[in-house]
């Protein structure tokens, strides 16, 4: 659990929240035709969604998803997928989810372990129900965070259809109002998808207001979900209005934080962030790059403040050095949780997978058929009471159905179309050039920010015929040498499923 220690951000170039840089747009509303077009195309290239399965029809820019999926988890992921479209203004999720038939008692008895296993989750008692799939979550947990990771768990059990999660939680420390808002003021302006948006903030009774417009539902669930992590929010009243065609005006030239403010503003993060034990995180900037030296309690934490950083405008890449301190366990009882995870988390099931715990290093092995799988795999493994560092060692082996192949102008001409319907990339499509050869998709051209940067990586690596990612996309104001970056954060342009469940 977090130790005391509250601060209020009051960063200047934070909460001025100079963005994207790109002049103001007079933009068109997309037509309800092509966003639901555009949805479609957003699901077939998900691997956890069986596109086929799922109807999508718009109504003035409201998306509604119908049909039905295996897990609860794919019904999330759609709902996500469809939200980060251009010209979207919400969805609908009616989608049912229909798994494999399981027994209610081995579903609660497979959530209960879970529970168990997990590092985040410290509060005794949680009491699980299940009546046809539907998981009930009941008792008292220390804080928020722990409460949202139980339904994550049993969210991803296989044969779970719905979780309801009435877990209470009570706030050791009180805080004031003006305190709870200072520090929801500075953390929508630290965003770097949420920063120059007009969001007005009132807070009374712990609950806190959000109101004005954002650009679209994933910033509109972004801002809820920044402020779900602040010290003593009981709840969000998110009353944003979504305005696709309207959020490109409010964004204006970037800044260009100094290393010491950059600094302060990934300390502030940390500190605000009720998941995360901050007190042993050391902080260094330079030029966009941040590294985190220290400890943490567990692995899970570590993972987190990658996140935190990452998310805080100005910042480019992030170096974790972290330290996971974790109570120490006999590894093959970690071994044996890890396994256990794996053969009741639905995305999982059926695959031939190894781990070998040393020193409470899980080392994983193994085949599986997307990033996501593997991804998921070294998260599932990292939230395991015990575990200091996950090695990823799983092999990818992706088939390509018949009549699916694509040539190299294919691949880059889906990824372009891609830029121009997605939320974030939609402003700069035209400033990115592409090239496809063997499966590796290149980006070159220049944006205006990192978080464009980042989408703009994450939409090509999500598209069907690419293994990799080479990002070349220089951001205004920054000038560095590609060799010198590449070789310090070896991992940033290439994995970009590192981050899912934090996005869920």
């Amino acid at each position: 659990m977090k130790r005391a220690r509250l601060v209020s951000g009051s960063l200047a170039w934070v909460l001025c929240g100079l963005l994207l840089g790109a002049p103001a747009l007079a933009l068109e509303r997309a037509s309800d035709s092509d966003i639901t077009v555009w949805v479609k195309m957003a699901l077939r290239e998900d691997p956890l969604v069986h596109a086929e399965k799922v109807t999508v029809a718009t109504d003035d820019g409201i998306v509604r998803l119908s049909g039905s999926v295996e897990s609860l988890v794919a019904k999330k992921r759609a709902d996500l997928e469809a939200k980060k479209v251009q010209g979207v203004r919400g969805v609908l999720n009616q989608i049912s989810v229909t798994p494999v038939l399981r027994s209610d008692s081995d579903i609660v008895q497979h959530v209960r372990r879970r529970i168990l296993n997990d590092a985040v989750i410290e509060s005794q008692g949680i009491r699980v129900s299940s009546l046809a799939g539907k998981v009930t979550l009941r008792g008292e947990v220390a804080t928020w965070a722990e409460a949202q990771q139980a339904e994550l768990l049993a969210s991803e059990v296989r044969g779970v259809t719905e979780v309801e999660n009435q877990l209470t939680t009570t706030f050791p420390t009180t805080r004031s109002d003006q305190e709870i808002k200072n520090d929801t003021v500075a953390a929508l302006g630290r965003d770097v998808y949420l920063v120059d948006l007009p969001i007005s903030v009132t807070v009374h009774d712990g609950v806190v207001t959000l109101a004005g417009s954002v650009g679209s539902p994933f910033e509109k669930g972004r801002a809820t979900r920044d402020v779900r992590w602040i010290a003593n929010v009981s709840s969000v009243d998110n009353r944003l209005e979504v305005k696709p065609w309207e959020a490109q005006d409010t964004r204006k030239s970037p800044p260009h934080p100094s290393n010491a403010a950059l600094r302060t503003a990934v300390r502030e993060a940390l500190a605000q962030d009720v998941r995360v034990d901050d007190l042993d995180i050391q902080v260094t900037a330079s030029s966009g790059a941040v590294t985190l030296e220290g400890s943490v309690p567990n692995h899970v934490q570590k993972r987190i403040a990658q996140e935190d950083a990452r998310d805080v405008l100005g910042v480019g890449w992030v170096g974790n050095q972290l330290f996971a301190e974790t109570d120490e366990r006999e590894d093959w009882a970690i071994e044996n949780d890890i396994g256990f995870d794996f053969d009741t988390d639905f995305s999982l099931e059926n695959l031939d997978l190894g781990v070998k715990v040393t020193d409470g290093v899980a080392s994983l092995t193994g085949t599986v058929h997307d990033w996501y799988q593997k991804s998921h795999a070294a998260a599932v493994a990292g939230r395991v009471r015990g575990v200091r560092g996950v090695i990823n060692e799983i092999h990818l082996s992706r088939t390509v159905e018949a009549g699916r192949a694509h040539s190299r102008a294919a691949v880059a001409d889906a990824i372009r179309s891609r830029f121009k319907w997605h939320w974030a990339t939609h402003w700069i499509a035209d400033r990115i050039d592409v090239s496809v050869k063997d499966g590796v998709a290149t980006l070159s051209g220049e944006v205006d920010s990192w978080a464009q940067r980042r989408e703009a990586g994450r939409v090509a690596f999500d598209t069907e015929g690419v293994w990799k990612v080479e990002n070349r996309l220089s951001v205004k104001g920054y000038d560095y040498d590609w060799e010198d970056w590449d070789s310090d954060f070896p991992s940033w342009g290439n994995d970009y499923w590192n981050d899912y469940d934090d996005w869920g």
